[in-house]
C-alpha cells in the first residue's frame, strides 16, 4: 500500500457519498472532469480507487483502477494518498484539507519517541554489553580509525556540536496493508508492539551507535578543548572568507623570516586543510613567493598574519601567534 496522508473533509456532499454514496463519483475542475472515484468496502472500511476519465467524462474499457484512498467507516477518518489529496485539495472550492503528515511520519515517530523512551539514553539498558557481530566489528573498527574523526572535523567546521542522545531510527519505505489495518484498528497496541519488536532486534545496533557516539564526542572534545591546534586558524580564516563574499583577496604572511602580501584567489582559503596552494596567487606575486619561499613551497593557516578585502580587514593572527611570528622574523633578521 502505497503512503497515506490523513484528510480532513471539507465538503458535505464529498462526505455523504463517502457514507452512503453507491456511484462512482466524477471529480471536475472547473468544466473538466479530471478523475473518476469508486469505492470497494472491505470492513470496517471503505477502499477509494480511482481511474482515468475521457474528454466527454466517460471511461474506457482500457481505463485500470489505481488504489488512492481508504475511509474508515466508524470513525468517518479519511486517509488519502498525495496524488489524489492534491487533486481534491487544488481546486476552487476544495473537497478536502490535509490534517497531518503522513501515516508512515506519524507511526514512525511515535514507535521511535516511544524506543527513545524505553532506552532514556542509557546503554544499560540494553541486553548486549559489547559488538560481537562480525560487520558490526568492523563497522566499529573503521569508525574509530578514521571515520570519528572525520565526522568531528565535519561538525566542527559546520558549526554543529554532537547531540550525545540515543535516538532509534525505526522507518518504513512503504506502508503495508497489513501494517495499516493494525494500526488503524488498535494504534496504541500497534506502536507498542513494533516499537518493543523494534528493541529486541537492534540491540548490538543500537549498541554500537552509544559507541560510536562516545568516539565522535571523544575527537570533538580534542578539537575543540585545544585552543593552540591549527584547526582553529584554519576555521576563523575560511569562515572570515565565506562571510566576506570575497573573490580575491591579499594575504599577508610571515614565513622562513620573511614577510610577503600577495593577492589570491579565496577557493584554497575556504577549505578546512591546513595547506594553501599557490595556484590561485595573482602571477607576478606567485613569482615573488616562489622566489622567497622556494618553488615549491605553499603557506599554512599559521603562516597568515592578515587578510583584507579592499581597505577592510578580514582576519588577524591571534595575539600570540603574531608575537610568535615576530620572534621568528627578529631571529632570522639576526642570522
Amino acid at each position: 500500500m502505497k503512503d497515506l496522508i490523513q484528510c480532513t473533509v471539507t465538503c458535505d456532499d464529498f462526505q455523504r457519498w463517502l457514507e452512503c454514496g453507491k456511484m462512482p463519483m466524477t471529480i471536475f475542475k472547473g468544466e473538466d472532469a479530471v478523475t473518476m472515484l469508486l469505492k470497494i468496502q472491505k470492513s470496517p472500511v471503505n477502499y477509494l480507487y480511482q481511474t482515468a476519465v475521457e474528454a466527454d467524462s466517460s471511461i474506457s474499457w482500457k481505463n485500470g483502477l489505481t488504489f488512492c484512498g481508504v475511509h474508515d467507516i466508524r470513525s468517518k477518518t479519511l486517509y488519502l494518498t498525495e496524488g489524489l489529496a492534491d487533486v481534491l485539495t487544488d481546486r476552487p472550492v476544495p473537497l478536502v484539507a490535509k490534517s497531518i503528515p503522513s501515516v508512515v511520519d506519524e507511526i514512525c515517530a511515535r514507535i521511535n519517541q516511544r524506543v527513545e523512551q524505553i532506552i532514556a539514553n542509557d546503554r544499560d539498558n540494553l541486553s548486549v554489553r559489547e559488538v560481537s557481530g562480525l560487520g558490526a566489528a568492523r563497522d566499529l573498527e573503521d569508525y574509530l580509525e578514521d571515520g570519528a574523526r572525520q565526522e568531528a572535523l565535519d561538525r566542527f567546521f559546520g558549526g554543529s556540536e554532537p547531540d550525545g542522545q540515543f535516538h532509534s531510527g525505526y522507518s518504513l519505505n512503504e506502508l503495508p496493508e497489513a501494517a495499516f489495518m493494525a494500526w488503524l484498528q488498535d494504534p496504541e497496541g500497534f506502536i507498542r508492539t513494533e516499537a518493543d519488536q523494534h528493541i529486541k532486534v537492534n540491540q548490538e545496533k543500537f549498541l554500537l551507535q552509544f559507541l560510536k557516539k562516545d568516539a565522535l564526542l571523544s575527537e570533538y572534545q580534542a578539537i575543540v578543548q585545544d585552543p593552540d591546534s591549527p584547526l582553529h586558524r584554519v576555521k576563523a580564516i575560511s569562515e572570515a572568507i565565506k562571510t566576506s563574499g570575497a573573490r580575491t583577496v591579499t594575504v599577508t604572511v610571515q614565513k622562513a623570516g620573511e614577510e610577503l602580501s600577495f593577492r589570491t584567489g579565496t577557493t584554497p582559503l575556504r577549505g578546512r586543510y591546513n595547506s594553501y596552494s599557490t595556484s590561485h596567487i595573482a602571477a607576478a606575486d606567485r613569482q615573488e613567493f616562489e622566489r622567497l619561499f622556494g618553488r615549491y613551497a605553499s603557506y599554512t593557516a599559521e603562516d597568515i598574519t592578515r587578510i583584507t578585502y579592499g581597505k577592510r580587514t578580514l582576519y588577524e593572527a591571534p595575539p600570540v601567534q603574531a608575537e610568535d611570528m615576530a620572534e621568528g622574523m627578529a631571529m632570522g633578521g639576526m642570522g
